[in-house]
């Protein structure tokens, strides 16, 4: 069964998590999947939640829109920050920065290419610049929801 491609993410299909292959064995009721390990630690097992499993073909597709459409690249990233951001009221720009950086390291975004970037996405989104804050380890940027007064 397991020499087989299967589709994304039955059992026998190849996914990412954490920016590392693993092979899906089974599904559990409560939503989460058995892994395998690919590569050299092949004993390796573990379970994690579905949802947080990355099918490796959209993964490929995001690291090629980043080297050809930068608009669709932006467009993917903006969906991605909506979703991200939709419960919060402000974030500090260093901190959205570092949270996208994982994302396109798992391979769920395209990768951003600066600060500016992300400054224009937020403020397409509605958000807007309110000063500076600490972030913990530097100042960086405050974005509130909302249009500038």
């Amino acid at each position: 069964m397991l020499q087989v491609e299967n589709t994304f993410p039955y059992p026998g299909s190849i996914a990412l998590l954490n920016g590392l292959r693993w092979r899906v064995l089974s599904h559990a009721a409560d939503g989460t999947a058995l892994l395998s390990r690919i590569g050299p630690n092949t004993v390796l097992t573990r379970r994690a939640a579905i949802d947080e499993l990355v099918d490796p073909k959209v993964a490929d597709d995001n690291a090629l829109i980043v080297l050809s459409d930068w608009t669709e690249a932006g467009k993917r990233v903006g969906l991605f920050m909506a979703r991200m951001l939709r419960d919060k009221n402000e974030v500090a720009l260093a901190a959205l920065r570092r949270d996208l950086a994982k994302a396109a390291h798992d391979g769920r975004i395209p990768r951003t290419r600066d600060d500016y970037q992300i400054a224009t996405l937020l403020r397409t989104l509605g958000w807007r610049k309110d000063g500076q804050t600490w972030d913990g380890i530097g100042r960086t940027s405050r974005y509130v929801r909302g249009t500038a007064q």
